[in-house]
């Protein structure tokens, strides 16, 4: 299937980074390989989208701090970014107004694509 037959899609990954790691970087990497390796898709976006202060979950260090670390641990990728908008809202904001907000900046990307949740496995 040629490019431009395959589906432009963002990987987006919402959560509290508190830190981000490592692996919330390979997390992407894996997540892109596997989508590409269908041939109907190809990544054309990777975001992370940190939880704002209102999340209260114990020991969350500020937005402003997570967001600097992501921004510095991305700082050399071609292709994944920080998006602050989340860590930016007074209230907690559930996942899929999130990701519908992502959806809506396609139009700022200058192409239409569809968006991925991007997640690991929620520890208990």
């Amino acid at each position: 299937m040629e490019n431009s037959e395959k589906t432009e899609v963002v990987l987006l990954a919402c959560g509290s980074f508190n830190p981000v790691t490592n692996m919330h970087l390979r997390l992407f990497e894996l997540a892109r390989d596997y989508v590409n390796r269908t041939g109907k898709y190809k990544v054309i976006k990777g975001i992370i989208s940190p939880v704002g202060d209102a999340y209260k979950k114990k020991g969350l260090i500020s937005a402003h701090h997570r967001v600097v670390m992501a921004q510095l641990a991305t700082k050399n990728s071609s292709w994944v970014e920080v998006d602050t908008w989340e860590s930016l809202q007074k209230e907690w904001m559930e996942t899929a107004k999130v990701l519908s907000r992502a959806e809506g900046q396609a139009a700022v990307w200058g192409r239409p694509a569809g968006v991925l949740r991007c997640s690991q496995p929620v520890e208990e």
